[in-house]
Parts: C-alpha cells; sequence; structure tokens
C-alpha cells in the first residue's frame, strides 16, 4: 500500500489494517512452573510495534487507578489508539490488569497485564495464558497491624492460631481478613475465642 494512501486512512481502516497482517501470536516455548505455555508483554508488543508505526497509530497507555493490598496490584488502565494524520481521531479502551509479587514489580506487572490485553482484544489476537497472572500464586491481604497490637497478652497464641485458621475456614476468608472483622467488634471475637475449644486434628 502507498504512503499516501495510509495516511489518508481514518482510525478504524487503520486499526484493520493490522489485524489484515496480523492475526496469530506464537506462544513462547517458556513455562510456567512447567505446567503451561504463554504470550508474554514483550511479545505482543514486538509484533504489533512495527505495525502500528506502518499504519501511524499513536498507542497510548495512561493508568487511572493504582491500587495494592498485600502481594497484589490491580491496575486500571485506559488505552488510546490516535490516528497519528489525523489526532483528532481516537479510540480508547479501559483493560484492568493484576499483577501479584512479593517485591516491588507488581505495579508493573498489572499494568503490562492489561495493555497486553488492550492490544489483544482490539486487534482480535490470541489470548494466552500470562505469568504476570500466574493462577497458582496465593492471594495474600495486607497484615492487620491493629490486631496484633491489641493482642492481649497473656493470650494463649497457638490456641488463637488455630482459632484464627478455624474461624477462616468456616468464614471463607484469609486469617487477616478475619483479624480485620474482629476488629469491628473485639470484645464478641474475645469472647467467642475463650469459650472456642479445638476438635481432635484442630
Amino acid at each position: 500500500m502507498e504512503e499516501n494512501a495510509k495516511n489518508e486512512m481514518n482510525r478504524y481502516n487503520k486499526i484493520l489494517g493490522v489485524m489484515s497482517e496480523l492475526d496469530y501470536i506464537q506462544k513462547s516455548d517458556k513455562t510456567v512452573n512447567g505446567q503451561y505455555r504463554f504470550v508474554s508483554h514483550d511479545q505482543v508488543t514486538a509484533k504489533v510495534h512495527p505495525l502500528l508505526v506502518k499504519y501511524r497509530i499513536l498507542a497510548l497507555p495512561t493508568v487511572e487507578e493504582l491500587k495494592q493490598e498485600g502481594n497484589r496490584t490491580e491496575a486500571k488502565v485506559r488505552l488510546f489508539f490516535v490516528n497519528a494524520d489525523k489526532p483528532e481521531e481516537s479510540i480508547n479502551v479501559v483493560y484492568h490488569g493484576y499483577g501479584v509479587d512479593n517485591g516491588d514489580k507488581g505495579p508493573g506487572k498489572a499494568v503490562s497485564y492489561a495493555v497486553k490485553y488492550g492490544f489483544l482484544k482490539v486487534f482480535c489476537l490470541e489470548t494466552g495464558d500470562d505469568p504476570d497472572f500466574d493462577a497458582e500464586a496465593a492471594y495474600e491481604p495486607a497484615k492487620c497491624l491493629e490486631f496484633d497490637s491489641t493482642m492481649p497478652a497473656d493470650v494463649n497464641k497457638k490456641k488463637l492460631d488455630l482459632f484464627l485458621a478455624h474461624s477462616a475456614t468456616v468464614l471463607k476468608k484469609h486469617v487477616e481478613d478475619v483479624k480485620r472483622e474482629a476488629m469491628k467488634r473485639p470484645a464478641d471475637f474475645w469472647a467467642k475465642f475463650k469459650e472456642w475449644k479445638p476438635t481432635k486434628g484442630e
């Protein structure tokens, strides 16, 4: 296609042009925990980038919200696709990304996850599993420091751990979330704890 013809295309025809040249991205040979292969953010970007340049489309991600709780980060990302030849023409999509990381990489993983899926969905490309959102990673809420700081000094910690684990199982919540609930009615919680007797096996 001649350069002038591409320049005259509207935003939708330009996106259709990218779609006409790319409809599949091969999964990586790498695996997560030896279980499955995936399509990474970098793989998607590497395939899409030259076509964005060819069709003169600017892809501009903007992080609108970023939430962190424990080791999980959630990002709300708005991805703008702008026709470089007619900047008044653009479309935008919103995707949420999730990153589980015990260090400081959670925000980057969450944003990369959202941008990757924005590309995959806008251009109708194959969606693959992603290590940035590992299904095997356990959700860990932030510790309830208030509970720990107000714990009676003479409490039997072994019994308390058993009681918290028991309560978490019954309520289907994380132990730290049980602690947060306990802080809403501490007198009731400690009264129940005092009366509770673990069964065999607990």
